[in-house]
């Protein structure tokens, strides 16, 4: 105990001192050298240590920064002779990027409070040496510390550490249209020298923790003002603060990384954002169509996620797809009640089928088809696939007979129906019944059966909603029907006398049962 408490004094003491160096470093040249021993205390043990290392490090310089201590008019080279003030300037720029350099090490710290607060103050040194550069910038031309910003993302995008997380923080950066701009010329240019075949997940992972928080300003203004750093001139049109040119940049970004062999869970991460963080920004959506198109054709969970993007490529970008509704169709076998992309498939069959200008062939395949894979649906699927079905006739009368079919094909025997058949068009659905909906009417499950019965009434011309059962689960359906408090059935108005209770009861001679 007693140890406990004299470590914790120490941690204190040297915190205590590590504030004291700081402040004399700021007030003093002549204390300038104590930077070096606050810069010893980023390799100790001690996290909050470390942590206050940091902060007063970050304190230091961008106080340098501000006071412009640290600028020289060019760039030092060897032959080059200085002054006593260049000199000490000079230094100070060396004493900068050595702390730099140990700050991208902490990146790779298991500390995620450390990380976070490194990588915060490393942003903050890109927006102080924008603002206040230390060497002389070219006439005409952004501040921008690109060498700072590039060794950042390059230890961000790691080949060997996932900073998914970590990343997640760069969101609010993208906010900022020169920092934007920035990311994205690296990425492109850091992507061109990998090879499309053999780069690892983790790198490719990193990237699309990148990319996926990119974000655009949300009005059309073509010309961008909005900066970490410091403005152009005011006239200056380049491409930093052209959004046009931003799009066109993100654009072929994206086509870049799409080059890349992508592992199972990074494909399935791509699929989920493309249609609404990445489409919107594009110059021409259209260039994702053979990647859609593929991605569509591969089957299972890939497919079931490609059709999103896909669709809004057919009804926003007028892409000819004519297999579209056949490939849907395709992906509804049971299975799909099991999957964990269940909810948004189902969804999206639902918007897909929306238009009232489908031919009744292509209705009633789909109808018939939902409805027979929910004979092998756990209760949760069939409570989607129900209403689906109601949804699907209500649009389309035509598809009515589909529920009033009483010329002999109402069971499956008879069932002239061909599930096997992949073309939605020569599977006879139209010439069928719905019979599947009247055999779940005798199904285990009450809810079940109370949404089958619906059929043996006419049918309400508002659709049913079916976000409310979308995310339903068996074990959500199990714990409503737990919750429920159980009602006692009397049986009998007589209370009952011996054992069996009846009044000619033989046993009562034998035993007594009071």
């Amino acid at each position: 105990m007693e140890a406990t408490r004299s470590k914790k004094r120490v941690i204190r003491d040297e915190i205590c001192t590590i504030k004291l160096r700081a402040k004399r470093c700021i007030e003093n040249r002549r204390h300038v050298n104590e930077l070096l021993d606050i810069e010893k205390c980023l390799e100790g043990e001690d996290e909050q240590v470390v942590i206050a290392a940091v902060k007063a490090l970050h304190k230091i310089f961008s106080r340098f920064l501000l006071a412009g201590e640290m600028y020289l008019e060019q760039k030092v080279t060897e032959d080059m002779k200085l002054t006593k003030e260049e000199e000490y300037r000079h230094w100070l720029q060396q004493q900068y990027t050595s702390v730099i350099g140990k700050f991208l090490e902490l990146l790779e710290s298991n500390n995620t409070q450390l990380r976070e607060i490194v990588l915060s103050v490393l942003m903050k040194f890109v927006a102080k040496e924008g603002n206040h550069p230390i060497t002389k910038a070219p006439a005409k031309q952004m501040c921008f510390p690109t060498k700072l910003f590039q060794k950042i993302l390059l230890s961000l995008l790691s080949p060997n550490t996932n900073f998914q997380n970590v990343l997640a923080k760069f969101e609010e950066f993208f906010t900022y249209d020169d920092a934007r701009y920035f990311i994205f010329r690296f990425l492109l240019s850091d992507m061109r020298q990998k090879s499309k075949t053999e780069t690892g997940e983790c790198y490719l992972s990193n990237v699309l923790s990148l990319l996926e928080h990119a974000t655009f300003p949300v009005t059309n203004t073509e010309v961008l003002t909005n900066f970490l750093t410091r403005p152009p001139e005011e006239g200056i049109s380049i491409k930093v603060n052209t959004l046009k040119e931003q799009k066109k940049l993100f654009t072929t970004v994206w086509l870049e990384f799409l080059r890349f062999k992508l592992s199972p869970s990074l494909y399935k991460r791509v699929l989920v954002i493309l249609h609404d963080k990445v489409m919107p920004y594009m110059t021409n959506p259209l260039l994702l169509s053979d990647f859609l198109t593929d991605s569509f054709n591969v089957g299972g969970a890939i497919s079931l996620l490609a059709l999103n993007g896909l669709f809004v490529l057919v009804h926003k970008y007028n892409l000819e797809y004519p297999d579209f509704f056949k490939k849907l169709y395709s992906l509804l076998e049971p299975s799909i009640f099991h999957v964990k992309y269940r909810a948004r498939f189902f969804f999206l069959t639902d918007l897909f089928l929306t238009s009232t200008h489908l031919p009744a062939y292509l209705v009633a395949a789909f109808a018939k088809k939902i409805a027979r894979i929910a004979l092998a649906a756990p209760p949760s699927g069939v409570l989607v696939a129900l209403p689906l079905v109601y949804n699907l006739i209500n649009r389309h009368p035509n598809c009515k007979n589909l529920l009033h079919r009483t010329d002999g094909c109402t069971d499956g025997d008879e069932d002239p129906y061909d599930p096997t058949e992949p073309d939605p068009a020569k599977c006879r659905a139209l010439d069928s019944s719905l019979w599947e909906i009247k055999t779940l009417q005798s199904h285990y499950y009450h809810e079940v059966k109370k949404v089958a019965h619906k059929i043996d009434n006419p049918l309400h011309a508002e659709e049913i909603d079916l976000s409310k059962k979308l995310d339903t689960t068996v074990d959500d359906l199990f714990e409503e029907e737990v919750r429920k408090k159980l009602k006692t059935a009397h049986l009998t108005f007589e209370p009952p006398k011996g054992l069996l209770g009846t009044k000619d009861d033989k046993l009562k001679l034998c035993w007594t049962l009071e």
